[in-house]
């Protein structure tokens, strides 16, 4: 089985975009066209699909590469709800994305721009992912875990439950997370964290400590390190361990340069992102070999995908869910998986969590949870290929890169938030963590690995 032969299994999760937004382009007629689920370009299609508001039939459209800066959509529940269940102009579901645009009103994005949020990039702006899809593998049929926000879906991927239905703007309820699970089994584990700001589950206080004490005292070598170490340990001979999550500098909350993907930073700084990880990686061939990296979102930022939910009733608290969340970008990248290949079946976050348990526990189940979920999706072990004799480790082309880079430095920045109540809820809860951290570890905090929080915190005063 092809999966005893990995031995390093990464995991990034980025933030807040559709299938259809930034993938849907692979099944368009003309060159280079992929036998993905995405968006078409007969008429009758469109028509099918498109959003209406206000009397106004707004289709699928491609941005322009050049437009970074997007008004961030809504992706709170409420939202979502009217997003999925609203009728298309065809009488399907998928018919608000639209309305929940411009019914924002902090910002208020502009009424010629609400068909943003029906747009989809082509490989000329996401060259990464175009790169991804043509090499290793596309999951054309994963969604978000649940119908909500960011707090949610990055619960139930890193513990297969969420206790909370909403983002909220205070830290989050403490659960058993994967971390937990990784360590309880003997696996050796980390996460590297890009910049000078926090992960994202130091807003569960019960891990802010060994947070704050790794970042600052071991900043190499503990649960959680610095990105900028990343290239030189895996560059190096000595063992790295068996599960690593990267994550990126978040822009819903206090950052310096975030690249998450979340609007209104522009999408180019995810792809140099995504292009700087994978060439560490390929740059150590023995390592490579045995290597496959999970990349996906956490949930689809309010922009348009016409592929329904699944059929998935999840309980959180007060609330039952009856549907997963929209489909969101996914690959599976590795010298084991099939090149330009597509797996069409469906899966959501919790394969990430079985995926670990087929690995570390002989596919016991993870829980209760997301043993639930297992008969309704399927297994990222099912995507790998035996292990080819010479490993595939294509190159991304020289000049993609540089044109990648230079597009990213000068894409626009979310701007910085967090102290404002009018501030988005996760904002607010990540101000909440440096408040925290200043209050709890003063002496930690006074270390020079936290002068962008300590700056961050004078400029709020």
């Amino acid at each position: 089985m092809a999966l005893q032969d990995i031995e390093t299994i990464i995991i990034v999760i980025m933030e807040n975009r559709s299938f259809d937004h930034v993938l849907g382009y692979l099944s368009l007629p003309g060159a280079g066209q992929m036998s993905v689920e995405g968006l078409q370009s007969d008429g009758d299609w469109l028509d099918a699909h498109a959003n209406i508001h206000n009397g106004v039939v707004y289709p699928s459209a491609p941005l322009d590469p050049a437009v970074q800066a997007i008004v961030d959509p809504s992706h709170s529940r409420e939202t979502i709800a009217t997003q999925i269940n609203t009728p298309s102009q065809g009488g399907g579901l998928m018919g608000g994305f639209v309305t929940s645009y411009a019914n924002l009103t902090t910002p208020a994005p502009a009424s010629s721009d609400f068909g943003q949020a029906m747009g989809y990039y082509d490989a000329a702006a996401v060259p990464i992912f175009d790169f991804f899809a043509r090499n290793f593998v596309v999951c054309d049929h994963w969604f978000a875990a649940l119908p909500a926000g960011t707090q949610p879906n990055r619960l139930m991927a890193m513990a297969g439950e969420s206790q909370i239905s909403e983002n909220g703007g205070l830290l989050l309820p403490n659960q058993y997370l994967v971390y937990n699970w990784l360590s309880d089994h003997k696996v050796n584990w980390c996460a590297y964290q890009w910049g000078g700001f926090f992960p994202f589950f130091s807003l569960d206080a019960e891990w802010l400590p060994e947070i704050m004490t790794s970042l600052t005292l071991m900043p190499a070598s503990g649960h959680f390190r610095r990105y900028s170490h990343f290239a030189g340990q895996w560059a190096s001979s000595d063992p790295m361990p068996q599960v690593i999550f990267i994550e990126p500098e978040y822009g819903d909350g206090p950052h310096n340069d975030p690249n998450d993907d979340h609007p209104p930073t522009g999408i180019a700084k995810g792809q140099a992102f995504l292009a700087d990880i994978y060439t560490t990686l390929i740059s150590n061939p023995v390592r490579w070999a045995s290597t496959m990296m999970i990349v996906t979102y956490d949930e689809h930022g309010g922009f348009f995908d016409h592929a329904p939910p699944l059929a998935i009733p999840q309980t959180v608290g007060a609330v039952q869910f009856q549907t997963t969340g929209v489909r969101v970008p996914a690959f599976v990248i590795s010298p084991q998986v099939a090149s330009g290949g597509i797996f069409n079946a469906n899966l959501d976050h919790t394969a990430i969590l079985q995926l670990l348990d087929d690995k570390f526990s002989a596919g016991e189940g993870y829980s209760v949870s997301v043993n639930a979920r297992q008969g309704r999706i399927d297994r990222i072990r099912n995507i790998l290929e035996p292990i080819s004799t010479s490993p595939q480790a294509p190159e991304i082309e020289h000049a993609t890169a540089s044109a990648l880079r230079a597009v990213a430095a000068t894409s626009p920045l979310a701007p910085q938030l967090g102290s404002s109540p009018a501030d988005p809820p996760n904002a607010q809860a990540f101000h909440q963590v440096a408040l925290k951290a200043a209050a709890d570890h003063p002496n930690l905090l006074a270390h020079p690995e936290w002068a962008s929080v300590r700056s961050y915190l004078a400029s709020v005063q």
